[in-house]
């Protein structure tokens, strides 16, 4: 019975008043009448008629125009919910309900609220169109959350409650048991995930399009979160937001990202990514990733490291050459060090900057440690020659025989003492050639020590 308070249901009404108790369909068609108002889906959803026997009550509805707010604020709902083209004239009030699985695919609302709202199984907005803010701030779905091929956008409504930010979703703190997608997903406005938890993946590619910031902070997701072909435009601000953000593998390959894209102190099992794809700025300052895909080489992988707009940060080429020890590629981790090296020396004082040259020129900062061999073999070359044809004066009661090559190492290392330079000094033709050579081996030496030093720390 049809209570008093309703007064005559419509045809359409009467449809779903009959169908609802079997779990029935309901399509209404162009040329019927569609208006549904959303009084009489509240009144079933809370129990107005028990189910057939044999039959499991449910809401399925197709093709209505919804009239007036459907309100379950803080109702538990024990059917499953299905609007398929469906056109609501007021954004549905769900906050804080206990649902049992909702789909609104294909169906165009002017927002939704579902603030703290649990739905055990699926909540879909596949196909949606929104004019207005969906709020879903801590929102808990076990089973998947779809935006796949929505088109969402934001009209300031929530202002009131999160401040002066502009945003299509607000989803802050929400929890989805098993995957969220968001493929071929437009958005016009913020996609607010901050502290999102998503037990599966995140699956946005194929097209998703963000106007706005795609706002993931200290976000958590157990598998992958894939932003292959994804466009990102927020122009002069932030487009990804990553900071924090903790995944199993991170797909960065959009086709488009106007603004930054900031993965400051994420935590990456896996970072996948295409040069061709980097983002004109990407700030890595404190991002830690086990396995980089593909790999490719320090050569690649430097220019990278140059789009952080805050300057030089040691961490993200400290990270790198981690990861390239751990996969035995040793001569691309010291080229990643040597190229600390050098871009921190662009930001030193003058004195600094000098003396980090010489030891760049030297021995690479002690990541070219055969330079230091080089040196030492060309020095030992000239001063062999030289003092071969000009040799110092023998030191007064002298007997011990001149031998070129040996007294030039003399000179050459300040921590041995072969005997020659005391057996014959300083002096001769080629007296200006042997202070070279002692203030080149001092020189030398400081700089090998210097970089044994920072090898031995992993600075």
């Amino acid at each position: 019975m049809v209570p008093v308070e309703l007064g005559a249901l419509s045809a359409a009404e009467q449809c779903l008043w009959d169908a609802f108790p079997r779990g029935a369909e309901v399509t209404l068609r162009a040329e019927e009448p569609r208006t549904v108002r959303a009084g009489v889906i509240r009144l079933l959803l809370l129990g107005a008629l028990p189910a057939e026997p044999g039959e499991q009550a449910a809401l399925r509805l197709h093709g209505a125009d919804v009239v007036g707010v459907l309100d379950l604020y803080q109702v538990e709902v024990d059917h499953a919910i299905e609007f398929m083209d469906c056109h609501f004239d007021m954004a549905p009030e769900l906050s804080f309900a206990q649902l049992r699985g909702v789909t609104f695919e294909g169906s165009t609302l002017p927002g939704l609220d579902a603030f703290g709202a649990t739905v055990q199984g699926n909540l879909s907005f596949v196909k949606c169109t929104l004019t207005g803010a969906i709020v879903v701030y801590g929102l808990r779905v076990t089973g998947d959350l779809d935006f796949d091929w929505a088109r969402l956008a934001a009209d300031g409504r929530a202002e009131e409650v999160f401040g002066d930010r502009v945003a299509a979703v607000f989803g802050e703190g929400i929890q989805v048991g098993r995957h969220l997608y968001l493929q071929g997903t437009a958005a016009a406005g913020n996609l607010e995930l901050t502290g999102m938890r998503v037990g599966g993946g995140v699956y946005a590619h194929q097209g998703l399009r963000v106007e706005g910031e795609l706002r993931l902070r200290r976000a958590e997701v157990t598998g992958d979160l894939n932003l292959t072909d994804a466009v990102l435009i927020n122009s002069g601000g932030v487009a990804l937001d990553g900071w924090g953000l903790r995944a199993g593998q991170l797909s960065l390959s959009p086709a488009r990202v106007e603004g930054t894209v900031d993965l400051r102190h994420a935590r990456l099992e896996v970072l996948h990514d295409d040069p061709d794809h980097w983002p004109a700025v990407l700030r890595l300052d404190g991002a830690r990733y086990t396995a980089l895909e593909p790999a490719r080489t320090a050569r690649e992988r430097l220019p990278w490291l140059d789009r952080d707009p805050d300057g030089y940060r040691p961490q993200p080429y400290e990270q790198l050459a981690t990861t390239y020890r751990q996969i035995g590629n040793e001569a691309d981790a010291r080229s990643v060090l040597l190229a600390k090296q050098r871009r921190r020396r662009r930001q030193s004082a003058p004195a600094g900057a000098a003396w980090g040259l010489l030891q760049d020129g030297l021995v690479g900062y002690g990541y070219r440690p055969g330079r230091a061999g080089l040196w030492l073999l060309m020095l030992v070359a000239l001063g062999t020659t030289a003092f071969s044809l000009w040799p110092p004066p023998a030191a007064a009661a002298s007997r011990v025989a001149f031998n070129a090559p040996v007294y030039t190492l003399d000179l050459l290392i300040p921590i041995v003492d072969f005997g020659q330079e005391k057996a014959f000094g300083i002096g001769g033709s080629a007296q200006w050639l042997a202070y070279i050579l002692t203030a080149m081996g001092w020189i030398l030496f400081t700089a090998v020590a210097a970089a044994l030093t920072r090898s031995l720390s992993r600075v």
